[in-house]
């Protein structure tokens, strides 16, 4: 499966996420829903989802923490909050968690300063996401380390319920990451996976200047729709 480019991703993925709400209970779906982006790249496929849904979207940073001279491998993640994943396979040697500590504290205070920006930016409070049904969307997953402890930030913020969406991820990271949320939402698992970009037309950087603008355009969507028509069931109106 080929997408244009974010938006279309988004918009193909928020029909798999609105099929899947469908599917919750009356409990569940009495409960205000809630978007989280992960920026940067994930934010403009939130959007889209938040937009199909009209509920809020939120974002949480979360960062890889590289393996010393390969950046592009993450060893961990580490997302705002002070949530740290790491993969059991480091080394335990001084050497490797002196760095695993140096990268740790950078990280933790990288990921909340660059989140607190965001919503400065963009001019807008944080929602609360406790007790409530939380969206986690980013726009592709290859190790699912930043999903993971994005997943783990979410839940220490208190939601109710956890899913997972992304138009395109691995076959190891979504057997990896399934026992860590409530559900999982993939437009498409292919069988050999090399990068996230291959799965796009269009795979441009995301700016931080659409992260804001998403965050700031997000504030004029609507409560959820799945609240909205159990509220008419019961009325009749």
């Amino acid at each position: 499966m080929l997408f244009r480019d974010r938006e279309d991703a988004g918009k193909k993925l928020a029909l798999k996420v609105e099929q899947y709400l469908k599917g919750l209970s009356q409990e569940e779906r009495q409960k205000e829903m809630v978007v989280v982006g992960l920026p940067r790249g994930g934010v403009p496929v939130a959007l889209e989802v938040a937009r199909k849904l009209c509920c809020p979207l939120e974002i949480i940073v979360a960062k890889k923490l590289p393996f010393p001279n390969q950046p592009e491998y993450a060893i961990g993640a580490v997302s705002s909050g002070g949530i740290i994943v790491l993969s059991p396979d480091i080394p335990q040697t001084r050497s490797w968690r002196d760095y695993i500590e140096q990268q740790k504290r950078e990280l933790l205070v990288t990921t909340q300063r660059r989140e607190d920006e965001y919503y400065v930016l963009a001019r807008r409070y944080r929602s609360t996401l406790e007790e409530k049904v939380v969206i986690l969307v980013d726009d592709g997953i290859a190790t699912g380390m930043t999903a993971l402890a994005a997943l783990e930030a979410v839940k220490q913020r208190g939601a109710c319920k956890v899913v997972l969406a992304a138009p395109v991820m691995s076959k190891e990271s979504y057997k990896e990451l399934r026992p860590h949320c409530d559900g999982i939402i993939a437009g498409y698992v292919p069988e050999v996976f090399n990068a996230v970009g291959q799965h796009y037309m269009e795979f441009y950087p995301t700016s931080n200047e659409e992260v804001v603008k998403a965050l700031a355009e997000s504030n004029n969507f609507h409560n959820s729709p799945l609240a909205h028509e159990e509220e008419t069931r019961k009325t009749g109106s």
